[in-house]
């Protein structure tokens, strides 16, 4: 059985527009933002996870996942996915403080895979992130 959260989150890149303030509430692999930004930013995501209710039982050793995060970009323009794992390790990093997770290490979480797989539809990024429990094989 899988889990799935949806996530749609602002991007905002301009200089000086990019603090979650300005409505920015994304972190890119390639951003160079100022410490204090970034863990505003980091402490906002953080929170989401625990807004969402689930009778889906706890992610363990017993019971490890894996993650998928498909991010739907607002418009056409070229992207790599993973580049978003700054956020996706915010949000995930919510999900253990919220109990989905007992934890977010590799005996837990043994995959985490990134797809794009259409635009979003609107003028923001949506985040599907799905977490599927796996067998010990």
């Amino acid at each position: 059985m899988a889990e799935t959260f949806i996530f749609e989150l602002s991007r905002r890149t301009k200089k000086g527009h990019n603090t979650l303030k300005k409505g920015n509430q994304m972190i890119s692999a390639n951003d160079r933002l100022h410490h204090h930004v970034k863990a505003t930013i980091t402490s906002y995501l953080r929170q989401l996870p625990s807004e969402y209710e689930w009778d889906a039982p706890q992610y363990d050793k017993k019971r490890p996942c894996i993650v998928t995060i498909d991010v739907q970009p607002p418009t056409k323009r070229r992207m790599d996915a993973p580049n978003w794992y700054p956020t996706v390790k915010a949000l995930i990093d919510g999900f253990v403080d919220a109990g989905l997770l007992i934890d977010d290490n590799n005996g837990i979480i043994v995959e985490t895979r990134f797809k794009s797989t259409k635009l979003s539809g609107t003028k923001n990024y949506i985040l599907k992130m799905t977490f599927e429990g796996v067998s010990h094989a």
